[in-house]
């Protein structure tokens, strides 16, 4: 009785513990300890055993895709420029919190080539030409089957699987009630009628910006119907996933197994070192430097005191206050915030002894 009682259990909560997607939301960047779309980000979310790092993509004047959520780098580096107007080699120049610049992602793709990471990729410009230029990067790097490409656009949707029928899609918010050719859809709240229509279909649902445990183990419940999360805190729910019963892998979740990389890190005297693996035991990030070397992310050069500092919170403003495009204050939008507003900030600067707030894209205030 006890066997088939287990078999049953087996066959009903198989496909959960196999299918539970861990999806590391711009990096395990903790919305903010480490800079969104930086290598610590991505590595620490590698090391954690994600099942996708989510990448968003913007283009730069020659064509090159880069991975940034604004198409602007005032929120993340500091400076009042808009991608799409300057090559990519322009760009690098500027640095974000961690001390990295703008990363390509066909560098993306090189970095971690070798691992069995897969990629969730939003392309924000949805034409023709941008979503073509993806689709020949994801070829190129033999990556068809490691890709999940989501969009808000059911159009541009339906572009990619004419092209590719292969890829699976997304649906991001909007309409739920998906076509054939789409495998998921995700939003930022969870409905129950959603996730039901979902399961009934064989499609599965996401739910974005869940960050707190709480909220995670909720998810986690099998009548909840949720597929996975996507998070800044992917380090976090993989420590959930590994000491849950239903979810539990094999391994210390103190201690991850290392990863296979490839790539340039730079020590705290700028020169740099091609590390090969990476490896996190205690929160602490390690990488293995030929020959035979393990250097943790303290003997790196991991910050720029210059950049915008990631930070989440609210402001109410005394006065009536003057919308900047830059931290410094020196280029002004032309609009303007009410007094006794509330908004949220995302980045904060200390200009001048006076600190500065980001509400989002190139807007800043100060107080």
């Amino acid at each position: 009785m006890k066997k088939i009682i287990f078999v049953i259990f087996f066959i009903l909560v198989f496909p959960f513990t196999c299918g539970f997607l861990n999806i590391a939301h711009r990096g395990d960047n903790e919305q903010g300890k480490f800079a969104e779309h930086s290598w610590m980000a991505y590595d620490r979310a590698l090391c954690a055993q994600v099942d996708y790092l989510e990448l968003d993509l913007q283009k730069t004047s020659d064509n090159v895709l880069v991975v940034s959520h604004d198409d602007n780098l005032s929120r993340v580096f500091g400076v009042d420029k808009i991608i799409a107007d300057y090559p990519y080699q322009e760009l690098l120049s500027y640095k974000n919190q961690n001390g990295e610049s703008l990363h390509s992602l066909g560098d993306v793709f090189k970095r971690y080539q070798n691992s069995n990471v897969k990629f969730m990729i939003e392309p924000k410009d949805n034409s023709e030409e941008d979503i073509k230029l993806l689709l020949n990067l994801i070829r190129q790097y033999h990556l068809e089957n490691r890709v999940l490409l989501e969009s808000f656009s059911k159009t541009a949707l339906m572009q990619i699987s004419k092209i590719n029928p292969q890829i699976p899609t997304m649906q991001l918010a909007g309409e739920f009630n998906l076509s054939p050719s789409m495998q998921y859809y995700a939003n930022n709240f969870y409905s129950k009628k959603v996730a039901d229509y979902l399961s009934e279909h064989n499609k599965k649902y996401l739910l974005w910006g869940v960050n707190k445990k709480v909220q995670m183990k909720q998810y986690l419940q099998l009548d909840k119907n949720v597929s996975g999360l996507l998070t800044d805190y992917p380090v976090e729910l993989a420590n959930i996933l590994h000491s849950s019963d239903i979810f539990k892998r094999n391994y210390e979740a103190s201690s991850f197994p290392s990863k296979s990389i490839s790539g340039l890190m730079y020590l705290k005297n700028g020169s740099s070192v091609e590390v090969d693996q990476v490896k996190m035991k205690d929160n602490q990030l390690f990488y293995h430097v030929r020959p035979d070397l393990w250097l943790s992310d303290h003997n790196l050069k991991n910050s720029d005191h210059s950049a915008p500092k990631a930070q989440t919170g609210k402001i109410k403003l005394q006065k009536e206050t003057l919308i900047y495009t830059d931290p410094s204050l020196k280029k002004y939008s032309g609009r303007k915030l009410p007094q006794n507003g509330t908004w949220n900030y995302f980045a904060v600067k200390k200009v001048h002894g006076k600190t500065v707030y980001n509400l989002g894209g190139a807007q800043w205030v100060k107080q």
